[in-house]
C-alpha cells in the first residue's frame, strides 16, 4: 500500500476540488471535521454518544487500536459534482469520494493515517491543542453511501450519584422512582411493574450456573437521554454503586464495562439484603429490576404454603460448596428458625432435569446437607433439621427452558409436619 503516494494525490487533487465548492461543517460533528459540497446531510442518520469506544487504524498497515471519548456516527450522501459520473460499479466513485473528502480534512488539521487499496476505508487522526481525535470513513460507492465514525479524546464527567439505601426497607409506591437506584439524568419514565417470580442475577458471559434471587421484582424503565452510550450507562453506576456501598458483582473489571450493557449488584450493609439489575439495550431504553430479599416475610410463606423455595442460596458451579452471597438469605432463615422453637424443619435439594439420576441426587442431597450444616453453625440446633436431596423428581418449571431449569435448580426449607 502506498500510503505517501495516494496522500499527495489526495492533497493536490482534494484541495484542488475542495476550493471549488465550499465545505460544510457537518451539523452533529464537531466543527473540526469539515465536508466538501457533494456530501449531503441526512438529520435523520446521525448517532452521538457522550462517551464511547471504538477501533481505529493507528498505522498505515491497519493496526487497530480502540480509543474511548466523545462518539459521533452518520450516514452520509456523495452527490457527484458537475460532470462527474453518476455512482456504480467499477468506475472509480470510491477514489473519487475519497479525493473530494480529503481536501476539506486535510486543510482542517487532519493527517491521513491509513486508506486501502480500494479508496473505499480511510482512517484519520487530529491534534490540536488539548483535543485528540480519529476519524475513520467507510463507503458504499454504488449507492453513494459514506459512514462517517469519529472518537474526540476524553472521558465525560460523571453525571451521576447515588443515595445508600435505608437501615429500613423503604415503601416504594408504583408512581415513585426507587430511592437508591435514580434514573440517569435526564430520563423519562416508560413504565413500572412488579413480578412474584426471581430476579437472574447470573453474570453475563462467565460460564457460572444460572443464579435467581427473591421472590418479588420491582422493575422501573426509563427512556435514556441519546446520547447516553451502553459504556457510559455501565461506567457511571458501577462507580456509583460501588460508592453508595453496593458489591458490583458484575463488571468486575474495566474490560467488561460495556460488554453486555448490564450492571448486577448487591447490598448487604445494615442489614438489607437488596439485588439490582441495570440493563441498557438499544437506543438508550435503561430496565432497573430490583429485588429486596430483606422485606420478603418468609415465616408468613412458610407457614401459608407449608415450604419455602431459598432463591438467593446461591452455589459454586457443580458443587455444593455456598457462595459467599448467600449469606445474608441464610442468616434470615436462621433467625426465623431460631424464632419459632415449634418449629422443626427439613432442607431440601432439588435439580433441574440435565444430567443423570444419581448424579443428580447426589448433587441435591450434597447442596441440602451444606445449608443445613451452615445453619446448624449459625445458632439453629442440629435437632431440628434435617436435609434430603430429591434431585430432579420434583420440579416446579418446565425444563425445556432455560428459566425454568433454573427455578428447579433451588434449595427449599419445609415445615416438617404441615400439609397443603
Amino acid at each position: 500500500m502506498q500510503i505517501s503516494k495516494v496522500f499527495g494525490v489526495a492533497l493536490m487533487t482534494g484541495v484542488a476540488m475542495w476550493s471549488m465548492t465550499p465545505a460544510l461543517a457537518d451539523l452533529g460533528f464537531p466543527d473540526t471535521v469539515k465536508f466538501p459540497g457533494q456530501i449531503v446531510i441526512d438529520a435523520q442518520q446521525q448517532l452521538k454518544e457522550t462517551l464511547a469506544e471504538d477501533e481505529f487504524a493507528s498505522d498505515a498497515s491497519g493496526t487497530m487500536t480502540v480509543r474511548r471519548g466523545r462518539h459521533f456516527q452518520r450516514w452520509l450522501t456523495y452527490k457527484p459534482a458537475a460532470g462527474e459520473p453518476a455512482p456504480g460499479y467499477y468506475n472509480g466513485t470510491e477514489e473519487r469520494i475519497f479525493k473530494a473528502m480529503q481536501g476539506p480534512l486535510l486543510a482542517a488539521g487532519w493527517q491521513l493515517v491509513q486508506v486501502n487499496d480500494n479508496k473505499d476505508q480511510f482512517t484519520m487522526h487530529l491534534v490540536r491543542g488539548g483535543t485528540e481525535a480519529w476519524l475513520a470513513v467507510k463507503m458504499d460507492g454504488p449507492q453513494a453511501a459514506v459512514n462517517v465514525n469519529m472518537i474526540e479524546s476524553g472521558d465525560a464527567a460523571p453525571a451521576l450519584s447515588l443515595a445508600p439505601p435505608a437501615a429500613k426497607p423503604e415503601k416504594v409506591a408504583d408512581k415513585d422512582d426507587l430511592p437508591y437506584l435514580k434514573p440517569y439524568p435526564g430520563s423519562t419514565r416508560k413504565g413500572e411493574g412488579r413480578g412474584n417470580g426471581p430476579l437472574d442475577v447470573t453474570r453475563p458471559g462467565a460460564g457460572d450456573e444460572p443464579a435467581l434471587v427473591g421472590q418479588g421484582v420491582v422493575v422501573r424503565s426509563y427512556q435514556g437521554p441519546t446520547t447516553l452510550s451502553k459504556l457510559q450507562f455501565v461506567a457511571e453506576y458501577r462507580a456509583a454503586l460501588s460508592k453508595a456501598g453496593w458489591q458490583v458483582t458484575y463488571p468486575a473489571t474495566d474490560k467488561e464495562a460495556g460488554e453486555a450493557g448490564t450492571v448486577i449488584a448487591h447490598y448487604t450493609r445494615d442489614n438489607r439484603d437488596i439485588w439490582a439489575r441495570l440493563d441498557y439495550a438499544y437506543g438508550a431504553n435503561l430496565s432497573f429490576s430490583v429485588v429486596d430479599l430483606g422485606a420478603e416475610d418468609l415465616a408468613s410463606k412458610l407457614d401459608k404454603d407449608c415450604h419455602l423455595p431459598l432463591y438467593g442460596v446461591l452455589f459454586d458451579f457443580n458443587k455444593a460448596s455456598l457462595k459467599p452471597e448467600s449469606e445474608p438469605l441464610l442468616s434470615k432463615v436462621a433467625a426465623l428458625v431460631t424464632a419459632r422453637p415449634d418449629l422443626n424443619a427439613e432442607i431440601e435439594g432439588h435439580t433441574d432435569n440435565v444430567g443423570g439420576d444419581d448424579y443428580n441426587m447426589k448433587l441435591s442431597d450434597a447442596r441440602a446437607a451444606s445449608v443445613r450444616t451452615w445453619l446448624t453453625q449459625h445458632g439453629v440446633a442440629a435437632a431440628r433439621l434435617t436435609s434430603h436431596g430429591y434431585g430432579k423428581t420434583r420440579p416446579v418449571a418446565d425444563n425445556g427452558t432455560d428459566q425454568g431449569r433454573a427455578l428447579n435448580r433451588r434449595v427449599e426449607i419445609a415445615k416438617l409436619g404441615c400439609k397443603r
